[in-house]
């Protein structure tokens, strides 16, 4: 019997919990930093996804992937997302956020703050939208146990 090991890149202790599906079925929630799929030997859609529900809706984001698993093949699959540079942006952008509490911007620049912040907001989520069923990254490396 094989095994399938995802791992997840966070940068803290705990995060936002992924669904786990095997062959489009939920097996179960990652909430930590690995999860370990014992599975026999065949071909088999893994997928992670997050989902969110706000009141009747449901609304997810994730990625799925075919993997062929030996008998007695691990498989080592990193989970990241795609958000490396809309972090940076959205972390100078926080910072800007915390230092308008001790510091006016002077009338043409909060303006221009204000436009330019909500407007790479709704360039973010139009961007999610359009790239929800391949939201995540799969790096994969395969070991023999």
């Amino acid at each position: 019997m094989g095994a399938i090991c995802l791992h997840r890149k966070q940068f803290f202790k705990t995060g936002i919990p992924y669904w786990v599906f095997v062959n489009r079925r939920a097996v179960g929630l990652m909430k930590g930093r690995e999860a370990y799929i014992h599975l026999p030997e065949g071909t088999w859609e893994i997928g992670v996804k997050m989902i969110f529900q706000v009141w009747k809706w449901q609304f997810s984001i994730g990625t799925t992937d075919t993997y062929r698993l030996g008998a007695d093949e691990e498989l080592n699959i990193w989970v990241t997302d795609r958000e490396k540079w809309w972090d940076i942006l959205f972390n100078i952008d926080l910072v800007v956020w915390l230092a308008s509490f001790l510091f006016t911007l002077p009338q043409p620049w909060d303006t221009v703050y204000d436009v330019l912040s909500e407007g790479f907001f709704i360039l973010w989520m139009i961007r999610v939208y359009l790239i929800r069923n391949q939201y995540f990254k799969f790096i994969k490396k395969e070991g023999v146990r």
